[in-house]
Parts: C-alpha cells; sequence; structure tokens
C-alpha cells in the first residue's frame, strides 16, 4: 500500500485508511456484485440491438462529428443555452471523475494488489498533487452544473410535463422518480465525495500537499475545529456512504436513465442527419413497413434507448401544439417500453410505466394508434431539436407504410392517392391540364421534351392546379422572360414528384410516380433542373435516381438579382419570412429568400420561431389530403397570429413554397387577419420591386 513506501512529506493518501482485512474483503465483494448487475443489464441491452435488423451506419467522418458535438455538448446547447453549459460542466466534471477513479483502480487494486508492485505505483508525489486539483476543479463544475439543472427541473416547464397528449390514462409517476434518482444519486456522490475529501484532511492534520484540494481544504477548514477524532468517525461514515452509492449508480446505470451517459455517444456516433430527407426503400416489397418490434434496425432500438425524456421534441412538434395525439417523445416511449418487454428488460423505477399491448406483434395501430402516426407532418422539428440523434421521422414513415399496406390509410388521402394513381396529381385532373395555367402568359413557354432549354421547371401538382399557387407559377414565368432565362416544362409529361407520398407510406406508388418522372427527364433536353415546390426539391434532390442539379427557385432568382439580369426597385415596409420544412430543416437553405426580401428593400423581421425552429404550416407528410377540421388550432392559424403579434407595421407574411400560399392564405382568412397582413410569394415581392423600376 501507499502507507508502505511514502513518507509524511509525500504528496499521496490511503485508499482504506485504518481500514481492516475484513473492510477491505466486503468492499470488493459488494463491488464484484454491483459489477455483475451492471454486466447482466448491459449485456441485456446489447442483445436487443443485436436481435435488431441489420443497418450501414460505420463513418469515420460521423463518427469525427460525433466527437465534436459530444465534447462540445453543441447539440445540447442548441435552442437552450443555460441547459447546454451547465450540462457541459456535468459531462465533463463525471468524465473527469470517472477517469479519476479509474486511475485508483490501476494503481491501488491492479498494480498495487493484483501484480503487488508498490514500486511501480504512480498516485503520489507531483502527479497526486495536479491529480487532486483537476479532480476538485472538474468536481465543483459537476455540483454546480447538476444544481443549475436541477433548478431548472424544478421550474417544470412544459416539455418536462409527463402528460399525454392523447386520450390514454397513465400513470407516469416511474419517469419522474427516474429522472430524480439520476439527479440526485449523482448530486449526492458529488456532495459527499467532496466532505469525505475535507473529513479526511481534517483527521489526518491538514497535510500541507493537500491545499491543492481546494473544495476539500475549504470544507477540511470548517470541519477542524470538531477534532481529529470526530473527522476520522465522520470519514469513516462519509466514506461507506459514498462508497454504497457509487457501487448503486454502477448497477443502476443499465436499468435507468442513466443509460444514456453510453447509449447517447453512440446513437450521435451512428445517426444520419439526412435519414428523413432520403429514406430508406421498402427490402421486401410484400411485406413494407414495420409489423412488429423484430423488423425495427439496431439502430431504431438505439434510438428508442436514447431518449433522455428532455421533451424538446413534444414541445416543438406542431402536431402536438395544434391538438393532435402525437407526441414524438410519447411516441418513442412507448415504443421503448414495448421493445423492452419484448426483450426481457425491466427498468428499476416501473412503476406508472408498465407497457401497453406488451404482447402485440403488431405495431401500426395497437402500440402506437393509427391517429397518433397520421398526425405526423414529418416538418422534422423533431429531429432537428433532438440532442441525441433520434430518428424519429423514418420510424413514423415505416409504421406508415404498415398501415397503407392492411388498408387503414384515411380516407382524404386515399382519395388522394387514387387520383395519383390515375392521372399523377392529387386534385384528380387530368394529365393534359397540368400546363393549363401557362394559358394566362402572353408568351409560350417551352416543352423541353421537343425542343432544348437550359433549364426545366419542375412545377409540381398545387403550383400547376391551386390557383392561388398557379398565380405565383406565371409571376416566376414572367421573372424568367424579362431575364432572358431559357426555361421549359414537361406539360403532360410530369408527375407528382412523390416526397410526400412516400412520406404517408405509399411506397409502390411513390416508385411508380418516380419512375415516370425519370422517363419524361430522359426524354428532354435541358442542363439544369429547378423547382418551386420545396417538397419536389427535396425528392428530387435526394431519392430519384438522376445527377441532376436541382435549384429552388429562390436561389435562381438571387443568383438572377447578383448578377444584374434583373433590376429591383425599393418596396418601402416591414415583412416577415416563413422558412418551409422543406427548403429550411430538410435542404438548409435559409439566406436566399432572405437576400430576396432585402433586395426589394423591405426590412425583414423574423418571428420567433424561425430558420431551424420554424413552424410547419401543417401540409407535409400527405397532412394537406387528410381532414384536419378535429384540431384544436391548425399550425397555419397559429402560425399567423404569431406574424401578426409583430405588430401592425409588419405589412407581408412572405412564403416559398406553394403549400404554404395555399394554408396561409386560408388561415389569414379564418383567423380574422384579412387586410392585416398579407400573405406573398417572394417571386410576387420581386416583381412588385421590378415593376417599380419600369415605372421610374
Amino acid at each position: 500500500m501507499l502507507s508502505v513506501f511514502l513518507t509524511v512529506d509525500t504528496p499521496g493518501r490511503e485508499i482504506f485508511l485504518n481500514f481492516g482485512t475484513t473492510t477491505k474483503v466486503l468492499f470488493y465483494a459488494l463491488a464484484t456484485l454491483s459489477i455483475a448487475v451492471f454486466a447482466r443489464g448491459f449485456y441485456r441491452r446489447i442483445r436487443k440491438y443485436r436481435r435488431g435488423r441489420p443497418l450501414a451506419r460505420l463513418d469515420f467522418g460521423r463518427f469525427i462529428r460525433a466527437l465534436g458535438d459530444i465534447s462540445s455538448n453543441r447539440t445540447i446547447t442548441k435552442r437552450n443555452r443555460a441547459v447546454g453549459v451547465a450540462h457541459f460542466f456535468v459531462l465533463w466534471g463525471f468524465v473527469v471523475l470517472l477517469i479519476g477513479t479509474t486511475i485508483i483502480a490501476i494503481d491501488v487494486d491492479i498494480i498495487g494488489i493484483f501484480l503487488n508492485k508498490p514500486e511501480w505505483q504512480f498516485w503520489n508525489g507531483w502527479f497526486y498533487s495536479a491529480y487532486a486539483l483537476i479532480l476538485d476543479v472538474f468536481g465543483i463544475g459537476f455540483v454546480v452544473g447538476l444544481v443549475v439543472l436541477a433548478r431548472i427541473r424544478r421550474s417544470a416547464p412544459d416539455r418536462l410535463d409527463y402528460t399525454r397528449v392523447d386520450d390514454i390514462e397513465a400513470d407516469r409517476r416511474g419517469y419522474q422518480l427516474d429522472d430524480r434518482a439520476f439527479l440526485g444519486i449523482l448530486l449526492f456522490l458529488g456532495i459527499s465525495g467532496f466532505l469525505l475529501e475535507g473529513f479526511r484532511i481534517a483527521a489526518t492534520d491538514f497535510p500541507d500537499f493537500e491545499v491543492v484540494s481546494i473544495a476539500g481544504w475549504a470544507i477540511a477548514l470548517a470541519t477542524g475545529p470538531l477534532g481529529q477524532t470526530a473527522n476520522d468517525l465522520a470519514r469513516t461514515f462519509t466514506w461507506w456512504i459514498h462508497g454504497l452509492a457509487a457501487l448503486a449508480f454502477v448497477a443502476y446505470l443499465p436499468y435507468s436513465k442513466g443509460m444514456h451517459v453510453i447509449n447517447d455517444a453512440a446513437n450521435l456516433a451512428f445517426t444520419e442527419p439526412r435519414s428523413a430527407a432520403v429514406l430508406a426503400g421498402v427490402e421486401d416489397p410484400t411485406s413494407p413497413g414495420y409489423q412488429s418490434i423484430d423488423d425495427f434496425t439496431w439502430k431504431d432500438l438505439l434510438d428508442l434507448d436514447a431518449c433522455t425524456k428532455c421533451g424538446r421534441c413534444h414541445e416543438v412538434c406542431p402536431a402536438r401544439a395544434s391538438g393532435s395525439p402525437l407526441s414524438p417523445r410519447d411516441l418513442i416511449l412507448d415504443l421503448r417500453e414495448h421493445a423492452d418487454a419484448r426483450s426481457g428488460l425491466r427498468m428499476w423505477f416501473g412503476l406508472g410505466v408498465e407497457p401497453r399491448n406488451a404482447d402485440a406483434t403488431e405495431i401500426a395501430g395497437t402500440v402506437i394508434a393509427r391517429d397518433t402516426l397520421w398526425a405526423c407532418t414529418t416538418c422534422m422539428a423533431c429531429m432537428e431539436v433532438c440532442p441525441v440523434g433520434i430518428e424519429h421521422i423514418p420510424t413514423i414513415v415505416q409504421l406508415r407504410r404498415r398501415l397503407v399496406d392492411v388498408g387503414e390509410v384515411e380516407s382524404g388521402l386515399q382519395s388522394a392517392f387514387q387520383s395519383l394513381a390515375r392521372g399523377g396529381n392529387s386534385f384528380g385532373k387530368s394529365a393534359k391540364q397540368r400546363a393549363r395555367w401557362t394559358k394566362g402568359l402572353d408568351f409560350k413557354v417551352k416543352d423541353v421534351r421537343k425542343e432544348a432549354a437550359e433549364y426545366l421547371w419542375f412545377v409540381g401538382d398545387h403550383a400547376a392546379f391551386d390557383p392561388r399557387a398557379a398565380e405565383v407559377s406565371q409571376t416566376v414565368a414572367r421573372l424568367l422572360r424579362a431575364a432572358d432565362v431559357d426555361f421549359g416544362i414537361l406539360y403532360d409529361g410530369e408527375r407528382n414528384a412523390g416526397n410526400d407520398v412516400r412520406r404517408a407510406g405509399e411506397e409502390g406508388l411513390f416508385e411508380m410516380l418516380r419512375d415516370s418522372n425519370v422517363e419524361a427527364f430522359e426524354s428532354a433536353s435541358y442542363q439544369r433542373m429547378f423547382t418551386t415546390d420545396p417538397h419536389s426539391l427535396n425528392t428530387l434532390r435526394g431519392e430519384y435516381p438522376t445527377d441532376d442539379d436541382v435549384l429552388h427557385y429562390t436561389a435562381l432568382l438571387d443568383e438572377l438579382i447578383s448578377v444584374g439580369k434583373i433590376s429591383l426597385g425599393s418596396l418601402t415596409g416591414k415583412a416577415t419570412y416563413h422558412d418551409p420544412c422543406y427548403l429550411g430543416r430538410y435542404q438548409d437553405e435559409y439566406e436566399a429568400p432572405r437576400r430576396l426580401i432585402r433586395a426589394t428593400g423591405l426590412e425583414v423581421v423574423e418571428m420567433g420561431r424561425c430558420r431551424e425552429n420554424s413552424l410547419c404550416c401543417g401540409a407535409g407528410g400527405g397532412r394537406i389530403w387528410m381532414d384536419d377540421s378535429g384540431l384544436d388550432e391548425r399550425p397555419s392559424e397559429n402560425r399567423i397570429r404569431e406574424a401578426v403579434a409583430l405588430g401592425e407595421d409588419v405589412r407581408f407574411f412572405v412564403v416559398s413554397c406553394p403549400k404554404d400560399m395555399i394554408m396561409y392564405s386560408d388561415a389569414v382568412k379564418t383567423t380574422g387577419n384579412e387586410g392585416r397582413i398579407e400573405v406573398i410569394d417572394i417571386a410576387q415581392l420581386v416583381e412588385r420591386a421590378k415593376e417599380l423600376v419600369l415605372v421610374g
């Protein structure tokens, strides 16, 4: 032991100070039991993931990015700086304290006891002093961070409310107990560790080298007047309660929220941020989607365990806010409970969280209700805000595929599918009417199947068939014509791109639409492609077997203005801009639309929910084809109220998506704000500013 070769002036300490052999044997026996309990739970989790279907996610670049995210706490700091900073100190305090414990185990247990080589031991001298200082500094940060997180949790923000959003009654005290137990035991370990250090320093008569143990030294100064005997008694008592708590924590980890310290790091390393934008295809066309938990991939199962119940996805979900029976957090937790039940895993704090339908082999419609699955707008807000890389949308789509396969489809959606299958559009119109909107122009738009053009414009259904969006299409055509842009369209050769069809779970119909469009592309002569529909942009870019460089029309107009092909006058006033989900979160385009608005002379006033945090209009994922009359408040109506609250000087609500034009034009009326704020497309703003030049 250290006492054999350390002098009183040499920095160092003995772990089992004044403890006999029986005490040491008892401690090591308890430690062995604790590790065995941990290993059993950890093995069951690994066995659970190994039951999942294979999925290739090993990528060195992704791993390096994950290391950066984890070490900086970037994903946790996002949208909540206070929580992120506090968690940063907790994380690194925990890591450093864990390293410190490992160093002791190596020095004392392996080198000192197992190898019996006291001359090799290094936990003394200058190393011990540096060790003591570093651990105290990080330990203080650890405790302070935990206290801050506890105060935030005590304030009980809405995202930490475990009340279900559906009509199912559930006692979720187990979740609350688990949260409190995890935070409480960490805080107890941190505080008791410092107390143990202080009692030891006072009991050993304040060795000079211990002054680097800044927290322990301060505590020793406070307890010193009690005398060495009292401090040694307190040290012995604290040693045991701290040690037993640490061993209990190790055993508790695999059966609690504590497992996230391992799962979350792994999940971030294997997460694919583009998994919602580029969905996985169907492996077995005869049985599409997820029927049972056995159909889930290992990454899907890891997702379920990675959830820390932070509620950020719950907070930003437009479906949940509108009164739908969907909370991304609850969906993940319900699936986790079911997967645990099927795997034989039980949480220590299981009160109130017993899985429903534990024996069910059919997940879609039983474990997760049909209405819950159809409520999703696939806006990706949940995935973007999730600090641990959970991929909610691909899982929801897989479950939707199962519902489609068994015919459990909402009536409006079924009608849309039928129209798309017959005529290639959701409006039930003849394909020959797709280019009817061009008749309002005073020039002929090229048919790229018959004559070459520089740009192929993929118009999309709503931009072609809905009168409000068709007006925007005419505006875009006039702007391009004035800028001498060589463009054309596919006329009746175009079909719906299939983005929303795919996310509504109809993979077969998506493939049919995609193949038809690809055939039309191959028959056309063009150099580049652009679209006015962000939904089409997403699937054309990532889910079509082409190498086409597809632009959004805002990027094209921005380019034309920057090179001087479109000259603008200056409008006066203020505008707010709505970021479409499929242009922003899906395609990471936020700046071009704002540059266009500023180019018209208008001042951009941001809503509180903008850019990555933009609120969905409610139309995505096939929701535009479904009945929303039962909602408490449509997301589009909530959004218009948010815009109006910016003040009377904000005159324009600017959009850059045909679905947004439709949804928000209706919402202005239903909220009674007609005449108060104008819903206008960016192209229409640009044309107004351009006309000022002509007038001038």
